[in-house]
């Protein structure tokens, strides 16, 4: 422990001035287009996305609107049932023994 606080107090100020002292811009940074495939390398990357979003768009509202017609009519379904009267258990329940004598 002792031997890692002295290396880091001998060190830690030399690693800090190299550090400053590295250029900054080394890499040089590469310009990105603004509007995907605007280079024309990537269009039909951009034409399948967006095709594939515009089906999941359209699938999704479907299967919403379909299923909105189903669930009213399952609800719809379940309240024509009819519906008998709820009649508590007798409490404390009676045990088998005393049902038997």
């Amino acid at each position: 422990m002792f031997s890692c606080r002295a290396a880091w107090q001998r060190c830690g100020p030399l690693a800090r001035r190299a550090a400053y002292r590295l250029p900054r811009d080394v890499v040089q940074r590469r310009q990105m287009s603004s509007v995907p495939g605007g280079s024309g390398d990537n269009i039909m990357y951009t034409l399948l996305c967006s095709g594939a979003f515009v089906g999941a768009v359209v699938y999704a509202y479907n299967t919403v609107t379909s299923d909105s017609i189903r669930y009213n009519d399952r609800i719809a379904e379940l309240n024509a049932r009819p519906k008998t009267e709820w009649v508590p258990k007798p409490w404390p329940p009676k045990s088998r023994d005393d049902a038997e004598v």
